[in-house]
């Protein structure tokens, strides 16, 4: 019988926890080599490793089981917020939570991880580090204009948030240079593909390239749709309680971003983004509800068109 070891991982320490002859074992080690080396003697040799994509810091411990030849899964922490749930757990601390990973584990089965490219990391740094640096950059301005509007304003401040901010603006170019040379090298015919939609321009491709990974991995639009968090959700129970609409929101934030701002520039450039807005507008829906439809319309030509190694065709019907 496979022994399931959860982890529950933080900055500086891993909780982690087992059965063992049906006693509970925990262990406290250092988020560091040296505890991963400690971890390795300290478990079962036919241990399976189970933790939670906790921010960045999950991923040395993942990547150092996966070469040492380990079996390690990383799981969605929604994932196992539900399972805590499920169990009614009264208390909650990083000891009980390894437990409860583990216990995860032997019930789920989840499937094993594997680390992408080096590349795809670096390019998803540098697409978090371009969304800061645009967010300094409008509160930098924001900032500048607000204090300019005052009769008595410091000179000196508004002098130094300009120049922070022409500063903010070179480095975000200098930003973008390095994402287009790793995406030449990991995505050439994605982008390629995705900015001939209308509406879709080179950097908005980088970014939903870089975070879809392999289109061909879903087996339908459908699918790349949900993994985006733009699927529509059902809440149903007798007669009283009915709500639907609201998406899912179980992707992830950075690629829905993008494709808001391709849905804006779709309504001017996108024939069939336009129509699909006037077709909908007729029909009473609200604007936000067509602006999701958009986003779902564009993310499933993206998949087609991917899939099929095809650009865009406005006369494709």
């Amino acid at each position: 019988m496979t022994t399931w070891v959860g982890i529950d991982v933080s900055r500086l320490n891993l909780d982690i926890g087992w059965l063992e002859d049906g006693k509970r074992v925990h262990k406290r080690i250092l988020n560091c080599q040296r505890g991963f080396e400690e971890m390795i003697e300290a478990t079962p040799v036919d241990a399976h490793f189970v933790m939670e994509a906790t921010g960045t810091y999950y991923f040395n411990l993942a990547l150092f089981l996966h070469q040492a030849g380990r079996f390690v899964s990383v799981v969605n922490p929604l994932q196992i917020k539900g399972f805590l749930k499920s169990e009614l757990s009264r208390s909650k601390s990083d000891k009980s939570d390894s437990f409860s990973i583990a216990r995860f584990g032997q019930e789920k089965s989840p499937m094993p991880w594997k680390p992408h490219e080096r590349d795809v990391y670096e390019l998803r740094q540098l697409l978090a580090l371009d969304d800061k640096l645009q967010h300094q950059v409008v509160e930098m301005t924001n900032m500048a204009e607000a204090f300019s509007a005052m009769s008595f304003y410091s000179p000196e401040a508004l002098l130094r948030m300009r120049d922070l901010v022409h500063d903010l603006k070179e480095m975000r170019d200098r930003t973008r240079v390095d994402m287009e040379r790793i995406a030449e090298r990991l995505y050439p015919r994605e982008v390629e593909i995705l900015a001939s939609i209308p509406g879709v321009g080179k950097a908005s491709a980088i970014r939903v390239a870089a975070a879809m990974g392999d289109f061909k991995r879903f087996d339908t639009s459908r699918q790349a749709v949900s993994f985006v968090g733009l699927s529509p959700t059902l809440k149903q129970s007798g007669t009283s309680v009915r709500s639907k609409g609201h998406i899912s929101r179980m992707g992830g934030s950075r690629v829905r971003g993008a494709l808001y701002m391709c849905a804006m520039n779709a309504l001017r450039k996108n024939a069939q983004c336009k129509a699909m807005w006037d077709r909908m507008k007729a029909k009473g829906k609200h604007g936000k509800v067509i602006i999701v439809a958009i986003m779902s319309k564009l993310i499933r030509q993206m998949w087609a068109l991917v899939t099929t190694n095809q650009v865009y065709n406005p006369n494709f019907a």
